[in-house]
């Protein structure tokens, strides 16, 4: 469908599409600066590197009808898809947020759940100092939500915290390509977060562009097991040190391990060329003092916006 400026809108397709997406990411984060509008670049590679090859490659295989990308002349202007499920996440640069309403129409077609009232719903993500797409979300019939992520940010320019693992622990590089490695390490982060991942999910994603094995901590014990992690992935060009995942076996935590898992990344990573670093997490989560001590402050509050209609009837708040 062609529009003035000749935008036009389809399916992402194929691994060229999810790398000019990602190219499209990081062009962004250049230009404002801003990690809370829209996704930084480990986030994006989540989606497809953290899966299991066979499926990753079956998804790709042909179109993917939950992800939307909008382009100008071929250039990529816009980007609509989920996370979890009934999530719409939306990645323009400022001066195309008028993109966004067309973009949250297909999103409210397309990505609600439907719940067992027959109640449609829709979650999309706003910063705060947003305005323009807070209103789109009121004049769409959106609430704001009273829970919010946080994304923080610290320069490594200054001098960095550098805390030592509780007695019996030490610390080390993940080793890449290590099956032994990744399902222990799977271990963890499915005992932290309630996940199920397994070793082959996490191997993949080793292939990722941000992927440094390096800056990949763990916490072992005096067996050499892995109990405690901090990822830390890079966007080159940005010099940007990108946190994910902070996680510590509920039988190991406080004494420290994931706060010295994540210095030691962030040390690692400045010596690789990164200048700044970010991590994300939700308003209420205890990691958040971690973050804190570490020297990261609140940049951006990421607001969430719902909105729940009939599932036989029109998405509720039309335009006005």
């Amino acid at each position: 469908m062609t529009r003035r400026r000749s935008i036009t809108d389809r399916p992402l397709c194929g691994w060229t599409d999810v790398l000019a997406v990602r190219e499209f990411l990081i062009d962004i984060y250049a230009e404002t600066g801003l990690t809370g509008r829209t996704w930084e670049t480990r986030r994006w590679e989540g989606r497809f590197w953290h899966d299991e090859p066979d499926a990753v490659a079956a998804r790709l295989a042909s179109p993917d009808g939950d992800i939307r990308i909008w382009e100008s002349d071929g250039t990529i202007v816009g980007v609509a898809h989920p996370e979890s499920p009934g999530e719409a996440h939306l990645q323009t640069r400022p001066h195309d947020a008028a993109l966004e309403g067309e973009m949250l129409e297909w999103a409210e077609t397309v990505l609600p759940v439907t719940d067992d009232r027959s109640q449609r719903s829709l979650t999309s993500f706003a910063v705060a100092e947003d305005g323009e797409r807070r209103s789109l979300f009121r004049s769409r019939g959106y609430e704001r939500q009273p829970w919010h992520l946080v994304q923080r940010w610290r320069t490594l320019d200054d001098d960095l915290p550098r805390p030592a693992p509780g007695t019996g622990y030490g610390l080390r590089s993940l080793r890449a390509g290590d099956n032994r490695d990744a399902s222990a390490l799977a271990g963890v982060i499915n005992a932290a977060f309630g996940h199920s991942f397994g070793a082959e999910e996490l191997l993949n994603f080793e292939h990722a562009p941000s992927f440094v094995a390096d800056l990949q901590i763990v916490a072992v014990n005096d067996q050499d097991r892995i109990v405690a992690h901090a990822g830390v992935n890079l966007d080159r060009r940005n010099r940007l040190a990108i946190v994910e995942p902070v996680c510590t076996h509920p039988d190991h935590r406080r004494a420290g391990l994931a706060r010295a898992c994540m210095a030691e990344g962030l040390a690692r990573a400045k010596a690789a060329g990164a200048t700044d670093a970010t991590v994300s997490t939700g308003h209420d989560n205890p990691s958040n003092r971690i973050y804190e001590q570490l020297g990261f402050d609140e940049v951006e509050v990421v607001e969430a916006w719902t909105k729940t209609w009939a599932e036989d009837g029109e998405p509720s708040g039309s335009p006005r």
